[in-house]
């Protein structure tokens, strides 16, 4: 009788020593999550020599500065004409540089000639970066064996709780749940059973 109470009393403590250990950490089947960003950069880096772009509009002028009046002397006259040749004829280059963003830069190089745009050239320098392919790997932990112990109480309708009994259960690798148990009731009777399940869903 008493090896029974004592069975009793071992099974009322593994079933508390399992709830225990179940409310301290739950397992969860552990994974990693790979994430993979495949990144080129695409450099660009060229001098183009552009077409002279044709006017858009012609806009006439009426002289109405002082100095661009025609003088009636003509040696002041001769000297106003070579002024405005001179300034005809002459080459003015313009530099510029246009930012594109964070990614690099155009370089223009106007010249300007006879009152129009003689020669245009461009220099492009860019640094693009370009995905080409993103890729989400998720990789989960091999399957493994797995022990478990625990307990619980027996009871019926009339009487109300009727005994206790541990056990453990072994899993598999492929889901399969092995059983062994022993229980004993309020009289001392003793019990033990086996059991096997399988996953099916």
């Amino acid at each position: 009788m008493k090896v029974n109470i004592a069975l009793f009393v071992c099974c009322m403590i593994a079933i508390f020593y399992a709830y225990t250990k179940h409310i301290q950490a739950g397992e969860t089947r552990p994974n990693d999550t790979l994430v993979v960003h495949d990144t080129a950069w695409q450099i660009h880096d060229s001098i183009i020599v552009r077409k002279v772009p044709k006017p858009y509009e012609v806009i006439v002028e009426i002289a109405s500065k002082p100095e661009m009046l025609a003088d009636t002397n003509y040696a002041r006259l001769k000297e106003q004409y070579n002024a405005l040749l001179q300034l005809y004829i002459n080459k003015f280059a313009y530099n510029d540089t246009i930012r594109v963003g964070s990614y690099g830069y155009i370089a223009l190089l106007d010249t300007v000639k006879e009152n129009k745009i003689a020669y245009r050239r461009t220099r492009d320098n860019f640094n693009i970066p370009i995905v080409k392919e993103t890729k989400t790997i998720t990789k989960y932990a091999p399957p493994t064996r797995n022990l478990f112990i625990g307990g619980g109480i027996i009871v019926n309708n009339a009487i109300g709780i009727r005994g206790a009994e541990a056990g453990m259960i072994l899993k598999t690798k492929k889901d399969q749940l092995y059983n062994i148990k022993a229980s004993v009731d309020l009289d001392g009777q003793v019990m033990y059973g086996v059991g096997y399940y399988y996953k099916i869903k």
